[in-house]
This record gives C-alpha cells, sequence and structure tokens, in this order.
C-alpha cells in the first residue's frame, strides 16, 4: 500500500469515526422523534465502532476487516436515509446527511482498500514483522 493512499485512508477512517459521535449526540440538540433518536444512536454507534475498528487496523498496518468496513457502509446508508423518513427539518437533516456520507464512503475507501490494496497488506502480521527484521 502507498504511503499516501495508507495516511489518506487512516485519516479519513479516524474523521469518520468522529462524526460518527456527532452522529449519536445530534439527537440531544435536536430533539427528533422517538424513532429517529433510536435509529441515530443505534446505529451511530454501531457504525462508529466498525469503522473505528477498521481505522484501528489500518493503521497497525493491516487491512481493514470486512465485516466492520460493511457495516459501517450498511449503517451509514440506513442512516442516511432515515431523516427523510422520520425527521425531515433543517440543519438536523444537513449534518446528519453530511455525517452519514462520510462514515459510508469511509466505509467504501476501506472496501476498495482491502480487495484492490497492494501487496503489503494482505501479508500476515508474522510476514510483516519478519520482513522488518530483516529476516
Amino acid at each position: 500500500m502507498s504511503e499516501t493512499r495508507t495516511t489518506v485512508l487512516k485519516l479519513g477512517t479516524i474523521i469518520a469515526a468522529l462524526l460518527g459521535f456527532v452522529i449519536i449526540g445530534l439527537v440531544g440538540v435536536y430533539r427528533p422523534s422517538h424513532q429517529q433518536s433510536l435509529i441515530n444512536v443505534l446505529l451511530g454507534e454501531v457504525g462508529t465502532l466498525a469503522i473505528a475498528h477498521s481505522a484501528y487496523r489500518i493503521s497497525s498496518g493491516k487491512q481493514a476487516s470486512t465485516v466492520g468496513a460493511l457495516t459501517a457502509v450498511v449503517c451509514g446508508l440506513v442512516l442516511a436515509g432515515s431523516p427523510f423518513v422520520f425527521a425531515n427539518f433543517d440543519p438536523f437533516l444537513t449534518i446528519q446527511l453530511v455525517c452519514s456520507l462520510v462514515l459510508t464512503l469511509a466505509g467504501v475507501a476501506a472496501l476498495a482498500e482491502r480487495y484492490m490494496g497492494g501487496e503489503e497488506g494482505r501479508r500476515t502480521g508474522a510476514e510483516r514483522i519478519a520482513g522488518r527484521s530483516g529476516n
């Protein structure tokens, strides 16, 4: 994996994880319907944990987890569409859409890197450690 691509992916997943906290806290500021609050808290939490796990793995020199990245994509898509069903008012809608789409894009980028990335990410941890020690 090229160094620049790795850095961008690390930053993207970390930013997405931080925006996941915004999604969770958004319901405390704008007080949407009960259903929207539940969706934000539950799916926001699951999506944030999933993308944070991917960020951790990428930062550790490993590939993102397929399940974690896919979970972030699904949660992001549901979160992006939910305000249209339950709480269609500004600025809640705008903030929710931006944060959810960043979460979704970070998950898609992690999945793309996993399957189209370089050989370095496909090596096992033992192979990476052996390569660094010169063995």
